[in-house]
């Protein structure tokens, strides 16, 4: 007899990805705690939707009874996550500039040393 494979939808397949980077288990033990079928099925959607950590959506917001319901110990630990995240966020952005720029001093200093032009120009057909 052949079992019958669970279809999931793409939210329960995001979410599932989610849990997954989430967990830091290996992939043989999280499709077995979650009833996959295999790794196979958990590489087939990494690749589908070309999910990073990075990339994850965000959690759904907590709803108004979730945040009545808080404490304030909560509130100044993501209030510290929220901080760091940013600090985080700023240093990658910081070095994303550096990288242009230099990127762009490089294309320059070509461009002045074979006396070419290498950077496309507005009005080219």
């Amino acid at each position: 007899m052949s079992k019958s494979q669970k279809r999931y939808s793409e939210s329960e397949r995001l979410s599932l990805l989610r849990d997954y980077h989430q967990s830091g288990m290996s992939k043989t033990s999280f499709c077995k705690s979650r009833g996959l079928c295999g790794i196979v099925l958990l590489n087939k959607w990494l690749k589908k939707y070309g999910i990073e950590k990075e990339m994850l959506p965000l959690q759904s917001e907590p709803s108004d009874e979730d945040m009545a319901n808080r404490s304030k110990e909560d509130y100044k630990d993501e209030n510290a996550q929220l901080k760091k995240r940013i600090r985080e966020l700023e240093k990658a952005l910081e070095f994303s500039r550096l990288e242009t720029l230099s990127r762009d001093m490089l294309i320059d200093k070509a461009e002045e040393y074979f006396d070419i032009a290498i950077r496309k120009k507005s009005g080219a057909k």
